[in-house]
């Protein structure tokens, strides 16, 4: 109804206040209830669809549960594995003393400062090269070989370097020419 029509109902009293109110609202939840009835209409249409979508929230969540506690095992195995690296590391040589030990890890040629002492146990494989984290940037530090054992146990991705294996691992290529000649393991650059 306008607002001129319900004042002339009210004036001539065929209406009162309360049924103009009781109009308009009727009038408010005709425009309004229609879009949520087609809506209404609509959603529940099976009621296995429902259930269907809670079971597939509901592993959704186990999922990600999964997989955030695979992050934190792995985080935690790190953690230990750097503790085990910094608690066995060997010191580094400084002045005279220091040899540089060459080797190859991830594709690149890298080195660290060793003594004799080191470089004999490299070579006879009573110690290894392991990473200080993860990444290999981070550093590498000489290590006993039963800590480098442990290590490879705990995380095989960890970088460690153990020379003893490199060397013998490889098959000598027969085309090779050099193939007669024996390179010494303390050989000085």
């Amino acid at each position: 109804m306008s607002d001129d029509l319900r004042s002339q109902l009210l004036k001539t009293g065929l209406v009162d206040e309360k049924q103009v109110r009781k109009a308009k609202a009727q009038k408010h939840k005709a425009r309004k209830g229609n879009t949520k009835k087609k809506q209404d209409r609509q959603a529940p249409a099976e009621p296995g669809v429902a259930e269907a979508r809670r079971a597939e929230q509901a592993e959704r969540s186990r999922q990600k549960n999964r997989e955030q506690q695979e992050r934190a095992e792995r985080r935690a195995r790190h953690a230990q594995i750097r503790e085990l690296v910094t608690t066995h590391l060997a010191p580094i040589p400084t002045g005279d003393a220091a040899l540089d030990y060459h080797f190859e890890q991830g594709g690149q040629i890298r080195h660290i400062p060793v003594t004799a002492d080191l470089q004999k146990r490299l070579a006879d494989g009573r110690a290894a090269i392991a990473g200080l984290d993860i990444r290999p940037e981070k550093g590498f530090r000489v290590i006993p070989r039963e800590t480098a054992d442990r290590i490879r146990e705990r995380d095989p991705e960890w970088p460690l370097v153990i020379p003893a294996e490199t060397e013998a691992s490889p098959a000598p290529d027969p085309d090779d020419p050099y193939k007669d000649y024996v390179v010494p393991d303390d050989l000085m650059w």
